[in-house]
């Protein structure tokens, strides 16, 4: 179906996960307001996701919906890759292997009806939930303007939460390409989107993850070890004065450690780390102490 003004873009990267997307898909027709477009990137996948994709979106259903085929280059690359077919005002990002609430998008427009008139406002969040009903987190702060830097600080969350976007925000920042990797996180997003923009948090849950073995959330520090230049990148930018000490600290030490995997010079590591450097500097030994406990335990994932 052809694309058309919608007020939210649901974008779905997807990479071999043919028989997972009809669940996603079936999430979306049980939605109570349809005010949005479905863009579906296939990043490449082997497994026959096409033609399984085109069959299911030449029906008639009650939004819009795109395929976008391209090479393998990781999920980053895929959200790039949407860019230019986005008509909503805000972007949601749904993995393949995930599924929404039914009142999600009515939830997301609600929740946004509220914020869309303070341009400082780029990001309102909102939560995850298990199959199962549990809540992957819940924050004690709600309908609080803050910053994204620090948004699960002074919420008191520690896992991961569901963030809509303004769509001239998700633009401004595409991700980063490192040659040969294929993983970066989201971090590289919402941390570059927090210096320009703040958060709200709102606890409601409208996003339904499953953490599958293989999936990028489980196999979480391995790729970031087996794409240290995307680790290096984003700990850099967790480093920011904003953050928390602690996150900081944390964050100065990945640095070094994805750096020494990356088998950069110290000298390198400094001119990267531009405004962190002292930073960095305090983090050498520690960081290098950590590469050193971690390479037998990744070896051969370099």
């Amino acid at each position: 179906m052809n694309l058309k003004s919608h007020k939210l873009t649901i974008i779905t990267p997807t990479y071999n996960r043919k028989d997972l997307l009809k669940k996603c898909f079936q999430s979306l027709m049980k939605q109570t307001c349809f005010d949005f477009e479905w863009i579906i990137v296939d990043d490449g996948s082997t497994d026959g996701t096409e033609a399984e994709m085109r069959s299911l979106l030449d029906a008639e259903f009650p939004f819009s919906a795109m395929y976008v085929m391209k090479e393998n280059g990781g999920k980053h690359t895929a959200l790039n890759a949407a860019h230019p077919y986005i008509h909503g005002k805000y972007v949601l990002i749904l993995d393949s292997d995930d599924t929404l609430t039914s009142n999600a998008v009515e939830t997301v427009l609600n929740g946004w009806s509220k914020y869309d008139a303070n341009a400082d406002i780029g990001i309102v969040i909102f939560l995850k939930q298990l199959s199962d009903g549990t809540i992957c987190a819940k924050g004690k702060a709600e309908d609080i303007v803050m910053d994204v830097l620090n948004q699960k600080r002074i919420c008191n969350v520690a896992s991961d939460c569901c963030e809509v976007i303004r769509t001239e925000l998700f633009k401004k920042y595409p991700f980063p390409v490192f040659d040969g990797e294929r993983f970066l996180a989201e971090t590289a997003l919402w941390y570059r989107a927090g210096v320009d923009s703040k958060c709200v948090y709102i606890n409601k849950p409208i996003y339904i993850c499953e953490y599958l073995e293989g999936g990028l959330t489980k196999s979480g520090k391995k790729m970031r070890i087996r794409n240290c230049h995307g680790g290096m990148y984003t700990s850099y930018l967790r480093m920011n004065h904003k953050c928390a000490l602690k996150e900081r600290i944390k964050a100065g030490l990945l640095y070094v450690c994805y750096g020494c995997f990356a088998k950069i010079s110290i000298a390198e590591m400094l001119k990267k780390a531009k405004g962190c450097r002292c930073w960095t500097l305090m983090c050498l030994i520690p960081g290098t102490a950590l590469y050193f406990y971690w390479k037998p335990l990744y070896k051969g994932r370099e």
